[in-house]
């Protein structure tokens, strides 16, 4: 360039037309390029503004970087020159990856901070939760704000089955139960699936319902907490997504929280029904039976039925204690079975079953009849020769404001020693 010896600079030396393109540049800039003949071509083709970084010192350096190679970049200053433009070109690679890293931290910091009171949040909003549904909706609202995720769902286990309690799949009927169960028992850590080829990888299953329902992307945490496994969630995602170093500790961390609050109010819900149920046949005790007098203000009649087992002290005394308990729990279940859905059925203590009913004295007759004869029908897994009958006793009365089960209750017992004194296998009422 103009007599100039510039190819021994350390700098890139470009000279360009009117319209940007270059005329000449010096080695240093073709090296740099690593491009082949750079001139007659337009310098946007080997340098951009660099993306939200700041300038240089002064207002004519600037910060700009290769189209193609974004770990090269460089400070360029510009000159204007009669027909043309002079750049001086200086390497910035080091500061713009330095830069580039520090803008990756600041943003990763404000998501961070972001997760992390929406990890508060949910833990607020988890412990108010009224029930398991609510903490699901919670849980789906959260995690799909929190990675930006167009859809998610939660699935919990609830009994022998799993179920879909909150939020949307978009894979439903798309993937076969059996994933749903291995999900809910087996998975033991955050899944992060990101595109077709990785979930190809892991399942075919899910790599077919992705590819059907139009997801590009899904993270999946298990909820559980100390071997104990309540269900799942998932976030879905309908646009390319890849998942930085803290998608899997977010989505432990608000698993764990539900986990927490599950497996608290399950506890809970599990000490309240003990409680209030007999262990051995998981009938009403009669703690239950005591709270149930607020229950009946508002019908007009009430009859309790007491029924006393004829022949089970002789299956205790020669079978066992355990074949005892196999009996009382097949009573309880022909009782509960020849009753209607809103008598309750309770075990009163021993062989002692007691049944409140919103019935007449003859009604109450006629269901106690029912009962005994279901009780006096063979047991399979006693020998013919015990045979099992029930004394049963019946005390009605009309509702008001004195009403007392347990006076009902005393009523029926003192008329089942009626009906067992004159032989057994009958019923008796009181007064």
């Amino acid at each position: 360039m103009d007599g100039l010896d510039i190819d021994g600079l350390p700098v890139g030396i470009v000279r360009l037309d009117s319209n940007d393109r270059i005329v000449a540049a010096n080695a240093w800039f073709h090296r740099w390029a690593d491009s082949g003949p750079v001139e007659g071509r337009r310098v946007e083709e080997f340098l951009v503004p660099a993306a939200d970084f700041l300038s240089g010192a002064g207002r004519l350096s600037v910060m700009m970087a290769s189209p193609i190679a974004e770990e090269r970049a460089v400070f360029v200053v510009r000159s204007e020159q009669d027909g043309g433009t002079l750049l001086i070109v200086v390497d910035a690679s080091d500061r713009y990856a330095a830069g580039h890293h520090l803008r990756e931290s600041h943003v990763l910091a404000d998501r961070t901070q972001s997760r992390l009171q929406l990890i508060i949040d949910a833990s607020i909003a988890f412990a108010a939760a009224p029930s398991e549904e609510r903490l699901g909706e919670i849980l789906a609202d959260t995690a799909a704000r929190a990675y930006r995720a167009e859809e998610a769902v939660v699935f919990l286990r609830d009994g022998a089955r799993v179920r879909h309690i909150a939020g949307s799949n978009p894979f439903e009927g798309l993937l076969p139960d059996a994933m749903l169960d291995a999900a809910t028992d087996e998975l033991q850590r955050v899944i992060k699936v990101s595109g077709i080829a990785e979930a190809t990888a892991l399942s075919p299953d899910l790599a077919r319902a992705m590819e059907t329902s139009g997801v590009q992307a899904v993270i999946v945490a298990p909820v559980h907490l100390e071997g104990a496994s309540f269900g799942f969630y998932a976030c879905f995602f309908r646009h390319p997504r890849q998942f930085d170093e803290e998608a899997a500790p977010l989505a432990e961390a608000l698993a764990n929280q539900a986990a927490q609050k599950l497996a608290t109010d399950r506890l809970q819900r599990r000490l309240e029904h003990a409680a209030m149920h007999d262990e051995t046949t998981n009938l009403p005790n009669r703690r239950r039976l005591e709270a149930l007098t607020s229950d009946l203000q508002r019908v007009r009649q009430v009859s309790v039925i007491f029924i006393d087992l004829d022949g089970f002290k002789e299956v205790n005394d020669r079978l066992g204690h355990e074949l005892g308990d196999q009996l009382l729990r097949e009573v309880a279940r022909r009782l509960e079975s020849n009753v209607r859905e809103s008598d309750v059925v309770a075990r009163y203590g021993g062989d002692e079953f007691v049944v409140v009913s919103e019935a007449d004295t003859k009604t109450a007759a006629e269901v106690a009849e029912r009962l005994r004869v279901a009780i006096q029908q063979p047991y399979p897994f006693l020998p013919m020769t015990l045979r099992i009958a029930s004394s049963i006793g019946i005390s009605t009365a009309a509702v008001d404001g004195s009403l007392s089960v347990d006076r009902l209750i005393r009523g029926a017992d003192q008329a089942m020693y009626v009906a067992k004194g004159r032989g057994g296998n009958q019923i008796a009422l009181a007064g």
